[in-house]
């Protein structure tokens, strides 16, 4: 399965499955008499720019990102008007000017994550999110004179999120968010192997349905 195909699928999965889910609905504990929790499903899209942060255990090797782009559906389920458990489907690239002596090329970074995060927001309109992230797929590519080569993925399987939102209306949202990896990652550059380490920063405006 080609890249694009993987991040449509993924992206259409997670759309799906919010849009037969986006209603508002009730529940009642045993015992709780009449008194009901009212609880809420919130779906939306954002998009935004993102800067990714990379370095390489070879001081030889040089890698300076570039700022990308974050697009992302989002699908929340709320209860008690103040907590929430966020889910993601998320695609990010970026871009990494990578210099080893006189060779440089520049990688392309296409990475599609999943966070889950716990969500406060009954500081309205401020809400704040911390979770994981799980990264199911995470390429590096960079062109030569002859070939597209493999640079190795870009991201470690499982990493943190750190999220601040404000609510400017009813609709639109501004999220800020961090990304950090829990791991290396392993690859290559012009004959080199390296490991690496990166974070995410990512501004983004949302619109809630």
């Amino acid at each position: 399965m080609t890249l694009w195909r993987k991040i449509l699928f993924s992206l259409a999965a997670t759309l799906g499955a919010a849009v037969c889910g986006a209603q508002n609905y009730y529940y009642s504990f045993p015992g709780a008499g009449d008194d009901m929790i009212r609880r809420s499903v919130e779906m939306g899209v954002t998009v935004g720019a993102g800067y990714m942060g990379l370095s390489a255990s070879d001081a030889a090797v040089s890698l300076k990102p570039k700022m990308g782009v974050r697009a992302a559906l989002q699908f929340s389920l709320q209860w008690d008007s103040a907590y929430a458990l966020q889910m993601e489907v998320g695609y990010l690239r970026n871009k990494v000017d990578a210099t080893f002596g006189p060779r440089s090329a520049q990688i392309s970074s296409n990475i599609v994550e999943v966070p889950v995060m716990f969500s406060y927001r009954g500081l309205r309109p401020v809400r704040f999110g911390v979770g994981v992230v799980l990264t199911p797929m995470s390429a590096g590519r960079y062109d030569t004179e002859y070939e597209r080569l493999e640079a190795g993925p870009m991201r470690s399987m499982v990493g943190y999120v750190a999220q601040v939102g404000v609510s400017l209306t009813q609709h639109l949202l501004l999220d800020a968010r961090f990304t950090g990896s829990m791991g290396k990652t392993s690859n290559y550059f012009e004959g080199v192997e390296f490991t690496s380490r990166g974070w995410w920063l990512s501004v983004g405006i949302g619109y809630m349905f």
